[in-house]
């Protein structure tokens, strides 16, 4: 279950909500129209947070993008990744 600080730090205006379930929160970057999901391992014997995403939300599947161990610094590395490809385009 994520908590009401997690929550907020997806809420925020540089994100769209698309899908939220106890277990996970889907969204879109707005900046880069990336869609991202930020999974929670709720069987209690690891606290890892997986992080999956895709380039366009008609993609069909996510890919496994990386795995740390907060929300925090899932949606800092998400900000950094929409940061290197909004540089890198054009």
């Amino acid at each position: 279950m994520f908590t009401k600080k997690e929550k907020r730090l997806i809420k925020e205006r540089y994100f769209t909500i698309i899908r939220e379930t106890n277990r996970y929160i889907e969204f879109l970057s707005n900046g880069t129209r990336h869609c991202w999901i930020i999974c929670k391992n709720l069987n209690g014997t690891d606290n890892t947070i997986m992080i999956y995403h895709k380039h366009r939300r008609k993609t069909e599947h996510y890919h496994r993008h990386w795995k740390t161990w907060s929300v925090e610094s899932a949606v800092k590395s998400i900000r950094q990744h929409d940061k290197y490809v909004l540089s890198t385009a054009g």
